[in-house]
């Protein structure tokens, strides 16, 4: 029962309706017996450093960001932590009287999936440029994955000159011999993009260059996917954001609440 001592915990993002976040952190607070409550808040990007200063003064012990976020919320903070000083990218911060300490739970879940899986990978093809590509390259890169290819259909300046400077990291144009070529030499593909939660998204020769021998990681997990439904027909392994959103969620409970996450109940929460 909420009272007058229960601590209150967050995800804020645009949007957030359709996060399986707060259904998996209540169970895992109850089964925990934690005194705490988890609430979605839908943060309009023009509002954001509002929203972060006003979250942190009103009491709330820890919250968790995803997109359009995770860049505002690093710019944010007093203390960056491991993952999170590298990319420039937060998506769980602790709040305290004195600091915002913030870290990048998605990279360190990311780690985790291709960690676990003892996944044989030398090339791979990151799909997006926004935050979460960030922290996926981070990954793969600690995973020891030297050959790494990148489409988007924008790269910014600094993207531009990154991809002259940082030599293992490709950065490839949007268009149909890009994707042909990249998914074809690539062991794993990772789709970091909102593609994939509308029905009608997809990718131009995605479907026809998959094969046996590929893997595929979606950081989404809305059943209407294309892509996850092509890649469940034709790679050895597809994974959705389920995957992520597990293991990114395991860390930032031990990070935000100081328990032992009781990870039985959030994978069945998130998996059910």
């Amino acid at each position: 029962m909420i009272n007058a001592a229960t601590s209150v915990y967050a995800l804020i993002g645009y949007p957030v309706e359709h996060s399986l976040s707060p259904a998996f952190w209540n169970a895992a607070f109850l089964k925990s017996e934690i005194n705490a409550v988890y609430v979605a808040l839908p943060i309009l990007p023009k509002d954001i450093n509002t929203a972060l200063s006003g979250l942190k003064v009103s009491g709330i012990k820890g919250i968790n960001i995803t997109r359009p976020h995770k860049e505002s919320a690093a710019n944010f903070c007093d203390i960056l932590h491991e993952a999170a000083q590298d990319t420039g990218i937060v998506n769980t911060i602790k709040f305290s009287e004195s600091s915002s300490e913030g870290w990048n739970t998605d990279a360190a879940g990311f780690f985790n999936i291709l960690n676990k899986r003892s996944l044989k990978v030398s090339k791979a093809l990151v799909i997006g440029n926004g935050a979460s590509s960030k922290s996926v390259i981070w990954a793969l890169k600690k995973y020891g994955i030297k050959n790494i290819l990148q489409i988007a259909r924008k790269f910014t300046i600094e993207d531009e000159k990154s991809n002259i400077e940082e030599k293992k990291t490709r950065k490839l144009s949007w268009n149909l011999k890009n994707f042909t070529n990249s998914i074809e030499e690539s062991d794993i593909i990772i789709n970091t993009t909102p593609l994939g939660w509308r029905e009608e998204d997809d990718i131009p020769g995605f479907s026809n260059s998959l094969n046996s021998s590929k893997v595929f990681v979606d950081l989404n997990y809305s059943d209407k996917s294309k892509l996850l439904s092509a890649a469940r027909n034709s790679c050895k392994l597809a994974l959705d954001g389920r995957e992520l959103l597990y293991e990114q969620g395991i860390e930032a409970f031990k990070i935000l609440t100081n328990f032992a996450p009781p990870a039985e109940v959030i994978m069945n929460r998130i998996f059910d």
